[in-house]
């Protein structure tokens, strides 16, 4: 298999893995009895800052473990995988504010559909770039890691201490 197939493969396994393990998270927070340790990774409620939640912890996790296996002998491989979920992050409040705001309120299966989006655009962007190695240099990688990092910070301490925005209150 190339090098390029088995991205492919990979960024669809990863899509996978994103769209199962993100869709469970969302109901994990109840089930473990409101464990604060679980809800630092998980949706704790129904805000769009809870939600992106769902998609940055399994796309790290999958991205991190995809890293190991194979990506650190692709030069800009953690970058691009980055790069692909700012993206992601940034489509769920774009896309979920746009439509909620024409149509006046919001629908569970638009909401859905909106993270698998996310999902989708954050695997084929970050794939786009590492085919077209857009995205190489030691400096790249350091500070792909610095990002993942304050974003993990960002989503944890923002589930304990959420700023007074819509952006971190539930809409229903």
């Amino acid at each position: 298999m190339k090098k390029q197939d088995k991205l492919i493969f990979s960024s669809r396994i990863g899509f996978l893995f994103t769209a199962i393990f993100g869709s469970i998270n969302h109901f994990i927070y109840k089930l473990s009895g409101r464990n604060p340790i679980i809800g630092a990774f998980v949706s704790v409620n129904e805000s769009t800052w809870e939600h992106m939640k769902l998609l940055f912890f399994p796309y790290l996790i999958y991205t991190t473990a995809e890293w190991l296996i194979y990506g650190r002998k692709i030069d800009g491989f953690f970058f691009s995988r980055i790069t692909g979920i700012l993206i992601g992050l940034f489509m769920i409040p774009a896309i979920f504010y746009l439509y909620a705001g024409i149509l006046g309120r919001n629908f569970a299966v638009v909401d859905i559909l909106i993270f698998f989006a996310a999902d989708a655009a954050a695997f084929y962007t970050s794939s786009r770039r590492i085919i077209h190695r857009i995205d190489h240099g030691t400096a790249k990688t350091i500070s792909a890691v610095v990002i993942a990092v304050c974003l993990a910070v960002l989503f944890i301490g923002f589930t304990f201490f959420p700023p007074d925005s819509p952006l971190f209150r539930s809409p229903v």
